[in-house]
């Protein structure tokens, strides 16, 4: 999907964007990149069909989510197993109890904006069209910062779209003495925590596809990182495994959710975390970028 719209209007984009870009030996302005960038992102048609998917999938788990829960919910009531308005076992006690099984299941639609990010670098790689860009900005940082720019605006945006209907929606099948809200205490951080933990993905699949330079490697690595080595490390049983399993980039957005206190670490160490998942590949990409040939 994203190969062959970035070969179309990727190409074209490129080539439109290096000769308005194109300044001269003095380069192109970090303004102008940053428009450049934008022009070629938003006339692939992989973005929009990406963005509308992370939509559907965000917002449609999250209410399935709220859904199961409720059902959960009003199965334990019925049988007596726990008091009125308290949750099954495996879910929190009291009315913000359920933010975390539905601000979790926009994990996948946070995978599917770092994998948009990482099709940002990898898919001018794959088509060639990188040699122009660079070529019309010859200094190349500004390349990378426009890029990171204009994903964090679409990302942002998306993220907060997804993560605020997730609560919405997935709240909305909840009893109204277990329904979470806006309102409550700690429930507006959580939700921009989750979105603040997506774009916190996107940025890292932009670094990621800067260092490795491959779409099938950026997917692999960024599926590794956000499914598989979260549940896999603690199966070995060493401590320090355990520890960095709790310090993925969706660990740290769902600790602002775990609002009695079960959270790994507080809310310093968790935007730390999400600053640095997001921040240290970007620089790694940007060192590679401006040591390696195109």
């Amino acid at each position: 999907m994203s190969s062959t719209s970035t070969a179309g209007g990727g190409s074209r984009g490129t080539r439109r964007v290096a000769g308005s870009q194109s300044t001269g030996s003095g380069g192109a302005s970090l303004p102008r990149v940053v428009g450049g960038e934008w022009t070629k992102l938003a006339t692939l048609r992989s973005t929009w069909v990406l963005v509308l998917v992370v939509l559907v999938l965000g917002i449609g788990v999250a209410t399935l989510s709220g859904w199961g829960v409720s059902q959960a919910l009003e199965a334990a009531e019925t049988s007596g197993q726990v008091p009125p308005g308290g949750p099954p076992g495996g879910f929190q006690t009291g009315p913000t109890g359920q933010l975390v099984p539905i601000l979790s299941s926009t994990s996948l639609a946070a995978l599917l904006l770092a994998v948009l990010g990482g099709l940002a670098v990898t898919g001018e790689y794959a088509t060639g069209t990188i040699t122009a860009t660079l070529t019309a900005v010859p200094r190349r940082w500004p390349v990378l910062a426009a890029k990171a720019l204009v994903l964090l605006v679409l990302a942002g945006v998306v993220a907060l779209v997804v993560s605020f209907a997730a609560l919405l929606l997935g709240a909305s099948f909840f009893p109204e003495d277990v329904r979470v809200g806006l309102g409550d205490d700690g429930v507006l951080g959580a939700v921009l925590a989750n979105a603040a933990g997506m774009v916190a993905l996107a940025l890292l699949g932009l670094g990621v596809g800067a260092v490795l330079r491959s779409t099938a490697g950026t997917i692999t690595l960024l599926v590794a990182l956000v499914f598989v080595a979260p549940p896999l490390l603690p199966v070995f049983g060493v401590d320090w495994l355990t520890t960095a399993s709790e310090h993925t980039p969706v660990s740290a957005a769902l600790s602002f959710a775990q609002l009695d206190g079960s959270a790994p670490y507080g809310s310093t160490a968790a935007v730390l975390v999400l600053v640095g998942w997001a921040v240290v590949p970007l620089v790694a990409g940007l060192v590679l970028l401006q040591r390696r040939d195109a």
